[in-house]
């Protein structure tokens, strides 16, 4: 168990006319590491289990994106913006060089912010996303689980486990218990504002173009690190072989048993992946 755990408390901060709420901790020194979270997710969505392993060994970065959460404004509807956004938070934390995390359209938010910003950025993590124009291919079932808005907590329990985890035992045994760590921290939800300026960035970075080659992937040249389950009906996992085929320096791990949730799945062992590769030479 993690001698760290996540911040109750947020803090505040403004920039470019939006108050940000962030929380951070963990070491003092080194690079930090901010997190961009899953689509409708707050700073409150990710496994604490995981966020404290990584807490060990670097400063930890969580927040809310503009109109997200705890933070004022309003959610943008294109990506581009989101990373507009994502990088005004940063300069005014005074930072000038961060290694990022992006899950789910927080990796889409990471990709475009290395494109805009590309010396703020030293490494990159990409869980469960995919790249622009990239394979896209939800169920209905999925969609409607993605949309729902309302419902009980049973609905909510069995959405995040056909969206996050594998229908095995195993994999919805390990999503129902870090459903439970998650719950236990979130007293914030997202507006509906969000989830439609979400949904509008999503479906123009996700449409596709039978040209698309890629190209611009070759502009990101630092290291990054590509993961994903065996089987992601979220953000189909065939994303996370484009991405890495089409960057110059990226490596790719793929758990098994699992899908989207594999960081939450199996929240040290990725979170000792990810510690790996952010301190490799």
């Amino acid at each position: 168990m993690s001698k760290f755990t996540i911040p109750t408390e947020s803090s505040y901060i403004e920039a470019g006319g939006i108050r940000f709420a962030y929380r951070k901790f963990g070491q003092e020194t080194g690079i930090p590491l901010v997190f961009f979270i899953h689509f409708r997710g707050t700073m409150e969505n990710w496994d604490p289990n995981m966020i404290g392993v990584l807490a060990e060994s670097r400063p930890i970065i969580l927040f809310d994106n503009a109109g997200v959460g705890e933070s004022s404004g309003e959610t943008p509807t294109t990506v581009a913006e989101m990373a507009k956004d994502a990088a005004t938070f940063i300069k005014a934390l005074g930072l000038e060089r961060v290694d990022i995390l992006g899950f789910s359209i927080g990796g889409f938010v990471a990709q475009e912010l290395v494109l805009q910003q590309p010396n703020m950025v030293r490494r990159i993590v990409l869980a469960g996303t995919g790249p622009q124009s990239g394979v896209n291919d939800p169920r209905k079932d999925v969609y409607e689980a993605m949309t729902q808005v309302g419902g009980d907590e049973n609905d909510a329990l069995e959405n995040f486990l056909l969206l996050f985890y594998g229908p095995t035992e195993t994999s919805r045994t390990a999503g129902i218990s870090s459903y439970k760590r998650i719950l236990s921290q979130k007293k914030v939800e997202s507006s509906p504002q969000v989830l439609d300026a979400q949904l509008q960035a999503i479906s123009q970075w996700t449409e596709r173009d039978p040209e698309q080659k890629y190209d611009w992937l070759q502009k990101i040249t630092q290291a990054v690190l590509v993961t994903n389950g065996v089987k992601d009906v979220m953000v189909p996992t065939e994303n996370s072989y484009i991405l890495t085929e089409n960057l110059p320096n990226a490596q790719l791990i793929i758990y098994p048993d699992s899908g989207h949730g594999h960081l939450f799945q199996y929240p040290e062992q990725f979170a000792g992946h990810v510690k790996l590769f952010l301190d490799s030479k």
